[in-house]
């Protein structure tokens, strides 16, 4: 089972995750199977009916609904999903003191389901409950406390509020340090340094980029004191900021630090394009979608549209064969075409040789799903309706074995 969708992500993983947002391909038949998971979705109903029935302890409870959630989200029925996630939290939320942990994941799980479908102010919430069910349970030091507020900074940026998220991390990393977490401390200045460099130089603050700079600088090569894969991520990030002033010397140097064996068998993410949906008021967006009006209705119809798509990371840490594996039925694949030039952009780190053997490559698969949230402020109602503004999802489907060869 993918047990690791709605794990806690460790730190490495979540400075490279990609912002959510990928190609155009038919879609797969849509009997055709693409994740190959311990049980079934009838079975995992039957597991987590039976632990109910024999009122098995929170732990179980939990790790069940888990389970079962995870089969429901990659079948497309996020809501059902998150539904199944909300009861168990009704069953389990008085025990958050006793299993924080589980607890603590439930409620993560729920929040990125809740992003998935559109539910900002739920995902923000339960952000919030993760984080405050870990910081009363364990100690104020403890890495996951912290971490947890990692993804709390992380909330307020994916939903736009980047000067919210910014102060979170500055004083996340002043915690940390006081605390002696220095990996926290640097994860937390990272992520400073990814807002304070905007991609666009009009967006810049000259002062704020010079001290990026300093601070990535100062993290690189600090294996000892931050690890490696912090270290490694500090100069990745280095590599991407002097990339787009045109200077890729870094980046040459890493890929070829990679090839020549220190390298890993799981692909690190160098650089990659965005996903760039046509805006409304682009040229390209009233060619495709008949201006303004249209816009609003394809709005309308975001209710279950994603995609699963799968792709080979080569021996070179170069992106191939990208595919659409399979698509939901409402609203079609269209836009996928804007994942497609995101995946095929990306650079990965170069996949470490086995056995003296050139590596086969890494395979890859990630849903995509394209949402827009709710708003009470489009029709002067108590109703809800979707914001205009779409905006794209998105949750790794690989195996937690990979596919390396």
């Amino acid at each position: 089972m993918l047990r690791r969708l709605f794990n806690a992500l460790p730190l490495i993983a979540l400075a490279t995750a990609i912002p959510a947002f990928a190609q155009t391909e038919a879609p797969a038949p849509e009997n055709q199977d693409i994740i190959v998971t311990a049980r079934s979705l009838a079975q995992t109903a039957a597991d987590l009916a039976a632990c109910l029935a024999r009122h098995c302890p929170p732990d179980q409870d939990v790790a069940a609904t888990l389970a079962h959630a995870e089969n429901q989200f990659v079948e497309g029925d996020y809501r059902d999903a998150r539904e199944t996630m909300l009861a168990s939290l009704r069953r389990n939320r008085d025990h958050r003191g006793q299993y924080p942990i589980e607890v603590s994941d439930l409620m993560r799980a729920n929040g990125r389901v809740a992003a998935h479908l559109g539910e900002a102010r739920a995902y923000q919430l339960s952000v919030l409950d993760m984080r405050d069910t870990l910081r009363a349970a364990l100690p104020e030091n403890d890495a996951r406390v912290l971490a947890a507020q990692i993804e709390v900074a992380d909330s307020r940026m994916r939903l736009g509020y980047a000067r919210e998220a910014r102060d979170g991390y500055i004083n996340l990393a002043e915690r940390a340090t006081a605390l002696g977490v220095p990996r926290v401390a640097a994860f937390a200045r990272i992520r400073q340094a990814m807002i304070d460099i905007p991609k666009h130089a009009v967006d810049r603050i000259p002062r704020r980029v010079a001290a990026a700079r300093t601070s990535l600088e100062s993290m690189v090569g600090q294996d000892a004191i931050i690890g490696s894969d912090l270290a490694l991520l500090a100069e990745i990030t280095l590599a991407r900021i002097e990339r787009e002033d045109g200077n890729n010397a870094r980046t040459d140097t890493l890929v070829a630090r990679f090839a020549a064996g220190q390298g890993s068998r799981h692909p690190l993410l160098i650089s990659s394009e965005p996903i760039r949906l046509p805006s409304e008021e682009s040229g390209e967006a009233r060619e495709q979608e008949g201006g303004g009006a249209l816009a609003r209705m394809q709005v309308m119809s975001v209710d279950n549209r994603w995609i699963d798509v799968g792709f080979w990371i080569n021996g070179d840490g170069r992106v191939t064969d990208f595919e659409v594996l399979r698509s939901s039925v409402a609203g079609g694949n269209d836009w996928s075409r804007y994942v497609a030039t995101s995946v095929n952009s990306r650079i990965y780190t170069p996949i470490r040789a086995t056995d003296g053997l050139p590596s086969q490559g890494f395979y890859m698969v990630e849903r995509y799903t394209l949402t827009a949230d709710f708003t009470n402020e489009c029709t002067g109602s108590h109703i809800r309706c979707r914001s205009p503004r779409l905006r794209v999802e998105r949750m790794d489907l690989t195996p937690a074995d990979g596919a390396a060869g």
